[in-house]
């Protein structure tokens, strides 16, 4: 059964769409079946994998919005491995749509359902927001990417993302299920600013058990990739971007390897 990732900070600009599409990438070349949802209303994930936004018929806001199911609405990529539910524009009345609905925040957890277990890993693109749609994209995941940025302002609003996702776990546990952080992954380094370097200090002193050994550093490749309508792993595979996010992969999958061992090892006592 897949297990689903948020990529969530309420912030813009941390990273969320580009360690969306390039950590899915990631995954699905490590031989993993991959499925990108796009929640955010600029669609620049849908874009950033090479899909025009004014060829998308079906969109997230259909997913949300109407009774389409989900299967109606997946698109493959020209990415081995990887399809996405892709966004448009019309996202952008959800908000309106979805809030007098009794148990709004289940609606993407109860379409996802009938898809989970095609793949290993369904990963969210998030808005940068803490509204109706991130309360669907938190009560759908099993965990949660937190990108932060190596500045002031990304790192001050990290304690509000972690308030909505503690929030977000309480309510979770009526309906018994569960909500972990998968990690904070410090992104945008730029090596050559020393204050850059103090935010990871005190990101990994708030978080020592959760903050991803992999740093993003700024990348030209990164910021072109998109350009292409590619990941930066079918762009320019041996760049450092690209190294970085099969790096960021590999921990995800080691971490819910050492995860499957340690309930094993409980069942087992």
């Amino acid at each position: 059964m897949g297990k689903i990732i948020a990529i969530a900070n309420q912030k813009g600009g941390v990273g969320k769409t580009t360690t969306a599409i390039n950590l899915s990438s990631a995954l699905a070349y490590e031989s993993k079946k991959v499925l990108l949802i796009d929640l955010d209303e600029q669609a620049n994930a849908t874009i950033g994998l090479g899909i025009a936004r004014d060829s998308v018929n079906r969109s997230t806001y259909d997913l949300l919005a109407t009774d389409t199911p989900i299967e109606h609405i997946i698109l493959s990529t020209l990415e081995k491995n990887l399809d996405i539910v892709p966004s448009s524009i019309n996202l952008s009345k959800i908000e309106n749509i979805l809030f007098n609905l009794e148990n709004n925040e289940l609606i993407l957890y109860n379409k996802i359902q009938t898809v989970k277990q095609q793949y290993d890993y369904i990963i969210l693109d998030c808005p940068p927001s803490l509204g109706i749609i991130i309360d669907n994209a938190l009560f759908a995941s099993d965990s949660v990417v937190i990108p932060v940025e190596c500045e002031y302002f990304a790192f001050d609003a990290l304690t509000q993302m972690v308030n909505k996702i503690n929030a977000i776990q309480t309510c979770k546990k009526k309906y018994n299920l569960s909500l972990v952080i998968e990690g904070v992954l410090l992104t945008k380094l730029d090596n050559r600013n020393i204050f850059g370097y103090k935010i990871i200090d005190r990101v990994r002193e708030m978080f020592p058990n959760k903050t991803f050994k992999t740093i993003i550093n700024r990348s030209s490749h990164l910021q072109e990739a998109p350009m292409h309508g590619k990941s930066v792993l079918r762009f320019a595979y041996h760049s450092r971007g690209a190294k970085e996010y099969r790096e960021l992969a590999q921990e995800i999958i080691n971490n819910e390897k050492n995860s499957h061992q340690k309930l094993n090892l409980k069942s087992g006592a």
